[in-house]
């Protein structure tokens, strides 16, 4: 593993990217669109798990939906946003609303993916497809609990 690596592993990992680039948001919309609301999604889970215990369908989801954001970021480099996203919207204190929401958010995710070519990232777009419906099976399951 070289210091690039390393660094690159850092950086992902504290939430500091480089901030979007205006080519990359005009060949890819709907990868920095997707991405977006995926860092919403998973801010809305992080926010109902509010530092409770985290259950195995919680941890599932949260890897799930890093990993799309991750490929995204690494499909089109330009799409990259700082991750320590804060959700515009309020779902109050009830714990259906933040799930629902979170829902939504990769729903709209997968859609806005489901634009983008096939060949686009040797199948980003097929990937992603599967990932946001494991994903959603994980946050709804983590709603039950």
């Amino acid at each position: 593993m070289n210091i690039r690596t390393i660094c690159l592993g850092i950086l992902l990992a504290s939430g500091i990217f480089i901030s979007t680039s205006a080519s990359a948001q005009e060949q890819h919309p709907y990868c920095t669109q997707a991405l977006t609301e995926l860092q919403a999604a998973r801010w809305l889970l992080l926010k109902h798990i509010d530092g409770k215990p985290m259950t195995h369908n919680e941890k599932e989801a949260l890897r799930t939906i890093n990993e799309m954001m991750r490929e995204i970021n690494e499909a089109s480099p330009g799409s990259a946003r700082k991750q320590n996203y804060q959700h515009a919207g309020h779902a109050g204190d009830d714990d259906a609303a933040f799930i629902q929401q979170c829902v939504d958010l990769i729903n709209k995710a997968k859609d806005g993916i489901s634009h983008e070519d096939a060949r686009f990232a040797n199948g980003l777009r097929d990937r992603s497809m599967t990932n946001c419906d494991e994903a959603i099976r994980f946050v709804q399951r983590a709603g039950h609990n």
